[in-house]
């Protein structure tokens, strides 16, 4: 540790422990024994979450009871879960220090094994679940397209089509005829609707109706 002074600080979850420089070279914790190789703040910050140069204090955002069971481990050499914390959240604070499972006393290893276990079995029934959801969904989804099959058989097509195109059958092509004489016929007697003899013609019919 090239910089700082000879005392060092750390200070996790807001409750600080003081070292010196020595103890920090060989603590067990191997990110703590980190900061002794670091030659420059960047690096420190690589380790740390935040550093204050003028009373060479590092700052570590984590648990800080947890940390304090773990500082019990470094003097006494025995690892216990901190009461009434989740056996998962304790492991992750430990292999963010630099620990392992075996490190553990062995009935918090089991406790630690059962707990992983449980975990482990409870997202795969989820994952079981979800799996079983959408080939459900899948299923339904051709069902409801073979409903639809069924629904709609072969002569609605056919129908389609005579009214649709006109050279698919002799029926289609009668159909399109009578359909042009009707506007044929529409259009004349449009036509004819707008000439003076029609009107007169429609007045005097009026007139013989009263």
């Amino acid at each position: 540790m090239k910089f700082g002074k000879n005392i060092c600080i750390l200070n996790v979850g807001g409750t600080k422990y003081a070292f010196t420089r020595e103890v920090i070279k060989d603590f067990p914790l191997r990110r703590v024994s980190r900061l002794h190789s670091c030659s420059s703040e960047k690096e420190v910050l690589e380790v740390c979450d935040d550093y204050d140069r003028e009373r060479n204090e590092f700052f570590f955002d984590r648990h800080s009871e947890a940390f304090v069971f773990i500082m019990l481990y470094v003097r006494s050499g025995k690892l216990r879960f901190v009461p009434r914390m989740c056996e998962l959240s304790f492991y992750n604070e430990m292999v963010y220090w630099g620990l392992e499972s075996s490190h553990l006393e062995f009935c918090c290893q089991r406790r630690l094994d059962d707990r992983m276990s449980d975990t482990y079995t409870y997202f795969s029934e989820e994952d079981g679940r979800a799996d079983e959801e959408s080939r459900a969904g899948d299923e339904e989804s051709d069902a409801r397209g073979s409903c639809a099959e069924r629904a709609n058989p072969g002569w609605l097509e056919r129908m389609r089509r005579t009214f649709e195109e006109p050279a698919s059958s002799v029926a289609a092509q009668i159909l399109a005829s009578v359909s042009v004489i009707f506007v044929i016929i529409s259009m004349v007697i449009l036509c004819a609707s707008t000439l003076p003899d029609w009107d007169t013609a429609k007045n005097n019919t009026v007139e013989e109706h009263r």
